[in-house]
Order: C-alpha cells, then structure tokens, then sequence
C-alpha cells in the first residue's frame, strides 16, 4: 500500500502541572537547537576542508589524476580534430565515445579519493559522520536526546545537499539557521490520546498539550476532517511523523501524518517520461514512445518577475537599514525585510508544487510508470543564477514524494550533452542547437523543439545507479 506524508497546522496548550516550566524548557530548547544547527553544519565544512588536506598531501593521487586528465584532454583534442577536418561518422562516433569514457574515468578517481580522504578521516577520529557531529553539539549545548537526533540527521541531509548544489565550488554560501526556525520534536516522543471527545498530547519532561479544535480558533481546516485525521492516528490507521513546535505568540504544532493511499493506476510497460529543465520554459515533459505527446509546463519569464521584484524590494529596504541607526523605524524596516524574506521563500515553495504536480499529473494521465530527470550538478552548468534563484532541487524533491504517491519511479540521468545530441539518430555535434528554442540535426536533419529533443534524450537515457548517488552524496 502506498503512503503520503500530510501536514497539519494546530494550536496547543499547555494542561499540565508545570506550565511555567514547560514554556520555558520549549524556548530554550529551540533556541539551544538553531545554535546548534549553525555550529554542527560549520563543523562538517570544517571536517570537508581536513579530508581536501589529506587529498592534497597524496601524491600519488595527483599524479594519477593528472594523468587522466592529460589523456582526456588528448582524446577531447583528438575528437575536434576529426570533426574540423569532416572525418567519417563512426571515426567521429568512436572519438566521442573515446572522451566521454576518459572523461568519466576522471570524475571517478576524484569520487574514489573522496571517499578515501573521508574514510582517512573516520579511521583517525575514530566515529562514524552522525556520531562525531553528536558529540560536538552534545559536549556544547544541554538538548534533549530527541532533539539531539533531529539536529543531527537535519544538519548531516542539509549539508549532503548543499554540497549538492555547489557549496564546495562556491557556488553557495554556508547555510545559517535562523533562531525563528520552529522546535524539532520526534514522533517517539509524542502520545496522543483521547478523553471526553477531546485530544491531549504526552510530550517528554511530562508536558501535556491540549489541541484546541475549538470553531473560534484560526485552523483553515475542516474541525471534522482534523478530528477524524486524529482518531485514526490512535486508530493506528495513520502515522504520527518528526514534527515540529512554533512557540510564538501561540504554541502551534505543526504535525506530519503518513496517511495510506490507495489509489491504483494502471502504467504501459516500458513507458518513461523525461524531464527538461529549461531556460525559457522551466519543464518540458515528453513521452519515450509516443512522439506527439509532450508539454512544457510553466514560464521562466513569469517566474523570475515576480522573484527579482522581491529581490529588488528586498536589497532596497537593506539599503534603508544601513542609513538608520536604531528606534522603531529601524525596527519597522527589519520586520519588513523578514517579512519579504519569508514571502520569497513562500513564492518559489508555491511555484515548485505548482511544477511538480503538473509533472506528476502528466505521468498519470499517459500511463508512465516512470519519471526520468537529469542529475544536475551546478559545477558543470552554465546558467548556475537561474539555478539557484529557481531552486531545482527542491523540485525534484516534490516531485519525487508526488510520484511515490502514484507509485511511480522517479530515476535520475546523465545531463551531459542532452541539448547537444539528436534524439533521432543520436548524432552528437556542437551548434546543432541553433537557439534556444530550435534543434537541427546536422547528420539526419531532424528539426525539432530544443526542450523537446532533450526531454526525449533524458526518458530514453539509462538510469544512473541509485546506490551508487547516495554514496557519492554520504562523501
């Protein structure tokens, strides 16, 4: 049975004896636990800068290295070579094929003394990754052991991440968690119970919560359908998830539920859908087996109008700040500026859903059981503001709990060269991509949507090894 994971906003109380002291172990807590995000994460680049020392001082890495960089670059100069003197096809074939394989050998010995450098490291220090950023906060700060496990495993994905997305390559800046972040609580921790038709929830130090359900209150939700959502968490029909406590004004939970899905589709074998994230339009969604099938979804053009009039709006009022010294309009402007940092971030949030159920919908409507996208790596793109200012991983996040939902795969491909190669024949040359929305092929002279002929590429590609990813990212 499929599952999916829902969220819910509700308010809470305090019922039990120590009130006081409950509020004030909540505020501490969270505030204990945004300082010790920011000083766990500066650890593990700390840790990374230790583990390029010890790459750096192996010679014998760099030599071997250089070496098939140097053959590389050979094949690569080998391969122009051919084409500017209009060699035959399959010379020019073996050529590409030839660099591609050089080429990869590359990014595998840099893969392979990754993981050795890391490895160094964990055998001197003596403790696995998770661990070793456990004791440090540990030794630091006085948290929860609940809290302790959520900050670790948040700290560990988020720099996995940001790794991801160029951070080592300084494409990224260093994350820093804000102290408005809300208290990580694990679903463990949480009892919920029922008594005389209302709901109480256990929590650790013996904090008992009420929710309040009450008409009056701000819930958006139906009270029906929340306290149906409830009952079936004491059922044992859904599941209670990691969650987490807003102690502004109010006590607000903000619970995540696994909720069993039984929708049941029925998918063509065989059939995948490719995935382009383009310029000028964000998604281009194509069928592997049907040609007159395909959809770009979105405008870039929308997009970035709304999040550069928030930038703009956002650099002026910083501006302002530096010009006022302090008072309440100081005070105005950097509640103002939280404000339109939050509705930035709440847009491009907003404007992925909106992509990522549209793909998913797509996938539904054909009957394609999977989903191919590239694995994009910003080191290796132009284009890398976009990028950012979009957000793509995040959209490929969404996608991919969206599509577990309909029980589709979702796998990821090589994005190199498929704006560059003829989805027809497979011809790979520079300058077939005429501009950006035109592809001409210069072997068979297939014409096409560029978007278009690289999403065929990317549904016709073979998946990369899964495992092989989530080592890579552990580096």
């Amino acid at each position: 049975m499929k599952r999916l994971i829902s969220t819910r906003k509700l308010k809470l109380a305090i019922v039990s004896d120590n009130k006081n002291e409950a509020y004030s172990f909540i505020r501490n807590e969270n505030r204990n636990q945004n300082r010790a995000l920011n000083v766990a994460y500066n650890h593990l680049y700390f840790e990374y800068i230790a583990q390029q020392k010890i790459k750096q001082s192996d010679q014998d890495y760099h030599e071997h290295l250089e070496k098939y960089k140097t053959r590389a670059k050979e094949k690569f100069d080998n391969l122009i070579k051919l084409k500017e003197s209009a060699a035959d096809e399959k010379k020019i074939e073996k050529a590409q094929k030839d660099y591609e394989k050089a080429q990869e050998k590359v990014y595998k010995i840099e893969r392979e003394y990754n993981q050795k450098a890391a490895k160094i490291y964990q055998e001197a220090v003596g403790l696995a990754k998770q661990t070793r950023v456990r004791k440090v906060i540990e030794r630091e700060f006085d948290l929860h052991y609940d809290t302790l496990d959520r900050i670790t495993s948040k700290v560990v994905s988020d720099f996995n991440t940001d790794c991801k997305m160029g951070l080592l390559s300084g494409e990224r800046s260093l994350r820093n968690y804000r102290n408005t972040n809300p208290l990580m609580v694990r679903a463990r921790s949480m009892k919920l119970y029922e008594e005389n038709g209302d709901f109480y929830i256990k929590w650790v130090k013996g904090i008992t919560f009420k929710i309040i359900l009450s008409r009056g209150s701000k819930q958006k939700a139906n009270i029906n359908e929340l306290k149906s959502m409830l009952s079936r968490i004491i059922e044992g029909t859904y599941k209670m998830c990691d969650s987490s406590i807003s102690a502004g004004k109010d006590l607000i939970l903000i619970l995540s539920v696994n909720i069993p899905v039984n929708k049941e589709h029925t998918f063509i074998p065989g059939r995948i859908v490719g995935v382009d994230l383009g310029l000028k339009i964000p998604a281009y969604v194509s069928l592997n087996d049907v040609p007159y099938i395909r959809r770009g979804i979105g405008s870039i053009d929308d997009f970035l109008k709304v999040r550069t009039k928030l930038q703009s709006q956002r650099r002026r009022l910083q501006k302002a700040l530096q010009s006022t010294r302090g008072g309440k309009g100081r005070e105005r402007k950097l509640k103002a500026l939280e404000r339109l940092k939050e509705r930035e971030k709440n847009f491009v949030n907003t404007y992925n859903h909106f992509l990522s159920k549209k793909i998913v919908e797509f996938a539904v409507k054909h009957h394609a059981g999977i989903i191919h996208m590239e694995e994009l790596k910003l080191d290796r793109l132009k284009h890398k503001s976009l990028l950012r200012n979009w957000s793509y991983y995040q959209l490929q996040n969404m996608v991919e709990y969206k599509a577990e939902r309909e029980g589709i795969a979702v796998y990821y491909v090589d994005s190199s060269y498929t704006s560059q190669r003829c989805s027809q024949c497979g011809n790979l040359e520079e300058g077939q991509r005429v501009d950006q929305e035109t592809f001409i092929c210069k072997n068979c002279g297939f014409k096409t949507n560029a978007d278009y002929n690289a999403s065929q590429n990317i549904a016709k590609a073979e998946p990369l090894n899964i495992e092989k990813r989530k080592e890579e990212a552990e580096v």
